[in-house]
């Protein structure tokens, strides 16, 4: 646990300190004990808390409390129509004396991320946390609608709601590379070394003929365009092709067995792909870690051609000259 981790848990301790013997909390409130910037801090958040209770338990509760919330429910329902009686007009006067932190917007983003970036490993009481965020949430709300310096509900809650911005819609096997940001020849590369360093890594088809391979990911509606291939490339046997995904993007993948030596051929739409590359008669040949890669693009395809071990720049140079020489043709 780091200090962070602390205080995103002791944003749940309870002001009345039920939770100090709690194992949960130990190690976190060992944290606030002997870091001063996080015990200033978790003193703070206990008095804030201490503020809440007191203005609601300022409010006095009406005996006929379980009849009024009978009828808001029914109100809810459609079974009759209610308006603020004495009791709601108390409760909102109540959190209208409450002044949030000038903070308090910032902290409750924060918290958000935190929670959506804490691994779900910890053997923590989720409802310990459910809880008292869904009261502070009901609280924050409330007293948020009726500051009387805001002017109306609807005012306060615009105001507190940050502007709504447009967000790429999600990729999907149906949906292939709907993302509006397009990735760079560097991810494409690193992408596809990632994918066959993996240890689960399999081909979709096996075949040495490169035009069935063609073929399959035609079927699978992926980037097939063959007629791109180097020189060398055209009468080299095929081994095995599928569909790569690289942050969103859909391309393909064509293996070719060149003198005994693997070549791997990736290709993605040019549009998903945000490069400057020069054209097949000139590719940009270079390194990525221990790999060779050729690189080049036309108007509709960026294309990447890779190997290593054996198959150095030079060798990837000579694909682009000529066809690859079977020695058993010359016997």
């Amino acid at each position: 646990m780091d200090k962070e981790d602390a205080r995103f848990i002791l944003r749940c301790f309870r002001p009345d300190g039920a939770d100090a013997e709690n194992p949960d909390f130990a190690e976190a409130l060992a944290w606030a004990a002997k870091d001063r910037e996080l015990g200033d801090w978790l003193a703070h958040e206990r008095a804030s808390d201490a503020g809440f209770a007191n203005a609601l338990n300022a409010v006095t509760i009406p005996p006929s409390l379980r009849e009024e919330i009978l009828a808001g429910l029914a109100a809810e329902r459609g079974d009759a129509s209610g308006s603020p009686d004495p009791f709601d007009r108390s409760i909102m006067g109540a959190m209208a004396t409450i002044r949030p932190p000038q903070n308090l917007r910032a902290e409750i983003l924060a918290a958000m991320d935190r929670s959506a970036a804490v691994p779900k490993v910890r053997r923590f009481p989720l409802w310990k946390i459910a809880v008292p965020f869904a009261a502070a949430a009901a609280i924050t709300a409330a007293f948020l609608m009726f500051r009387p310096d805001e002017g109306s509900p609807t005012k306060a809650i615009a105001q507190f709601n940050p502007p709504q911005q447009a967000v790429p819609a999600e990729d999907s096997d149906d949906n292939p590379g709907s993302g509006l940001i397009p990735i760079s020849i560097s991810n494409v590369e690193d992408g596809f070394i990632k994918e066959f360093e993996n240890p689960g890594f399999t081909l979709d088809l096996k075949d040495p003929d490169s035009h069935a391979l063609f073929e399959h990911l035609k079927a699978a509606d992926l980037p097939c365009p063959n007629s791109c291939l180097p020189k060398g490339l055209k009468e080299t046997p095929g081994y095995g092709c599928r569909k790569l995904k690289i942050d969103g993007k859909n391309g393909a993948l064509v293996c070719f067995k060149e003198k005994g030596d693997y070549v791997h051929f990736v290709a993605f739409k040019r549009c998903d792909v945000k490069c400057k590359l020069p054209e097949r008669t000139e590719p940009d040949f270079g390194k990525h870690g221990k790999w060779s890669v050729a690189r080049w693009a036309d108007e509709q395809w960026v294309f990447v051609l890779m190997g290593q071990d054996n198959v150095d720049t030079k060798r990837l140079k000579d694909l682009f000259v000529s066809a690859p020489v079977d020695p058993a043709s010359k016997q």
